[in-house]
């Protein structure tokens, strides 16, 4: 597992699934085509045949229903980062209609902000707990706008904004933990593989005359399959392996904090 998640690119990760199990199935189906004789095997084409398009079916059921979940949830994690990003940018902004040292400080937290989760949280492991580290800034940051001092009714209007903004920020960033610790069950999983294999080996039991022919569609067959259960691994692991979400947004919103000092 460690492979799939330290490779460059999904597309080396992926060939650590796919080629195995290609080569693995087509060593199974020469297996059986040299113990079983295809007079025998043709005698299953009609049951197996009509087995097989429904057992083909209700896994391309599960699969869909499974890429739909992980993709869903991996999209929402990605409006849950960019909500984050958002707020930060936005309360920076908005700290500058405070009077200097109130906006100075408010600033300075936020900055603090960014760097640990740019530096330390974003590459940690996920071990289900909500970061100690993290939690103290933003606790800082809710000292310093307590401590804010409100000038004019201008100046009232932009504190009760940020002060809604800071509910979303803290919002979101609980969202983007909690989106990092939801994985498919080992129940879904066992289904998956189990479906993957029960399906593939529908094709050890057809008698084609063309050996070759058998083998190249049992590749193709297996070859897709395993690529879509890669697929699944890696959208339902969002800050893990090759296609993990990487934290641009936040990165984006560090860049321009130096643009909003005035």
């Amino acid at each position: 597992m460690n492979i799939l998640f330290e490779s460059p690119s999904w597309i080396l990760s992926s060939l650590f699934i796919v080629i195995p199990s290609i080569c693995f199935s087509l060593l199974l189906l020469w297996v059986v085509r040299k113990t079983v004789s295809i007079e025998t095997l043709r005698k299953n084409h009609d049951v197996a045949g009509f087995t097989f398009s429904i057992v083909g079916v209700l896994y391309s059921v599960i699969l869909a229903f499974t890429v739909i979940n992980v993709q869903t949830r991996y999209s929402q994690a990605e409006e849950t980062i960019h909500t984050e990003a958002t707020m930060l940018s936005d309360l920076y902004r908005d700290a500058g209609f405070f009077e200097p040292a109130d906006r100075d400080q408010i600033r300075s937290v936020l900055r603090e902000y960014v760097r640990y989760v740019l530096e330390k949280e974003w590459h940690s492991p996920l071990n289900k707990k909500v970061s100690v580290e993290t939690q103290k800034i933003l606790e800082k940051l809710w000292k310093n706008y307590y401590q804010v001092k409100i000038q004019d009714e201008k100046a009232k209007i932009w504190y009760e904004q940020s002060i809604s903004k800071i509910d979303n920020l803290m919002n979101a960033r609980l969202g983007r933990e909690f989106d990092s610790w939801q994985h498919l069950g080992g129940m879904m999983w066992s289904l998956l593989i189990v479906g993957a294999a029960i399906t593939i080996c529908f094709m050890f039991f057809f008698g084609l005359e063309r050996l070759n022919a058998q083998m190249f569609m049992t590749s193709l067959l297996t070859g897709y399959i395993s690529f879509i259960l890669y697929l699944i691994f890696s959208l339902d692991h969002i800050f893990q392996g090759p296609e993990a979400i990487k934290p641009f947004a936040i990165e984006g919103v560090a860049k321009f904090f130096d643009q909003w000092n005035s």
